[in-house]
């Protein structure tokens, strides 16, 4: 019985050995994990935000077109765009849609976000009529009240210039402007687009 009695005693006191150093490496582990750096999250720049605050929503667009070299016969469209904030708030992402003017079936997705040293707006855009798929060339900038962007490209093998003027801000509407041209003296409106808030959306802001 003394035999037993014994070896039970050695058993717990095992158990209470093995327990407690298991808690230490818990702890140095929770220790470890507390004292590891982490890295700072990045913020979003101001301009980015306020970019977000005046863009970001569901639209309706009605898109209208003078005849020019990328619509020779002018004409008239309506869609839709949604604009959400992209990871973090550092960028803002553009899903486009629209039947009439550029097909039945025009679609487009955009991602943009601010280049601080150069102090512009950057962007990806891709869609159903561009060469390629995607474009990234152009920059946009603030112009007093006007949001400016202004791209290069190939159009029948000729230069193009391309500037889109965003303007006329309002709570629940705002207005882009395309304008063409050989080179930036020699622009003409080429289209507009209006952006009009959905019902729902535009009721939920006020």
């Amino acid at each position: 019985m003394k035999i037993v009695l014994r070896g039970m005693g050695v058993a717990v006191m095992a158990a209470v050995c093995v327990t407690g150093l298991m808690a230490q490496d818990k702890s140095a582990s929770a220790d470890a994990k507390a004292a590891a750096p982490t890295m700072p999250m990045p913020k979003p720049d101001p301009e980015m935000t306020r970019l977000i605050k005046m863009m970001s929503g569901n639209w309706t667009v009605i898109e209208k077109s003078q005849p020019s070299p990328m619509m020779p016969n002018g004409g008239s469209g309506q869609g839709s765009a949604v604009m959400t904030a992209g990871p973090g708030g550092m960028s803002l992402m553009e899903k486009y849609h629209s039947s009439g003017l550029m097909g039945s079936n025009f679609n487009g997705f955009g991602t943009f976000w601010w280049d601080p040293k150069a102090q512009v707006y950057r962007g990806l855009w891709c869609d159903t009529m561009t060469p390629g798929g995607c474009d990234a060339s152009g920059t946009t900038k603030w112009d007093g009240d006007k949001l400016v962007g202004t791209m290069e490209g190939d159009m029948n093998g000729q230069k193009v210039v391309t500037r889109f003027i965003y303007s006329d801000w309002k709570p629940n509407s705002f207005m882009m402007t395309m304008e063409m041209g050989p080179d930036v003296n020699s622009m003409k409106e080429a289209m507009t687009i209006s952006y009009t808030r959905s019902s729902s959306a535009a009721k939920s802001a006020q």
